[in-house]
């Protein structure tokens, strides 16, 4: 005897083949505090309307809070130039002109 693993749509309860199968991570939600995860298909993503384009922005107030919101590549030009955003310092490394010392920058 043996046995059959079978997985199903989470959306629509249908069997799904292996070659179909698309797990979707939903991150940032609203309503709901943690990632979420499920199985479907392409065709049932089908009918949802994407935004491509899009730039998550992390915005960190001097309180320490922080928030992360979304544009569009097109809106974010508006107000920084794409020539200036790429001479931006990356994430990683040191910020430009940062010194370590006993922090009254000698």
């Amino acid at each position: 005897m043996g046995y059959k693993q079978v997985r199903t749509s989470d959306l629509s309860g249908q069997d799904l083949k292996d070659d179909e199968i698309v797990t979707v991570v939903v991150k940032g939600h609203p309503i709901v505090t943690d990632n979420k995860v499920f199985d479907t298909t392409e065709d049932e993503l089908a009918p949802l309307k994407t935004v491509s384009g899009l730039v998550e922005l992390e915005i960190r107030n001097a309180a320490g809070s922080t928030r992360s919101v979304y544009v569009t590549a097109a809106e974010l030009a508006k107000v920084i130039p794409d020539e200036k955003l790429q001479g931006f310092d990356s994430t990683r490394g040191r910020r430009s002109g940062y010194r370590p010392g006993n922090g009254n920058g000698n």
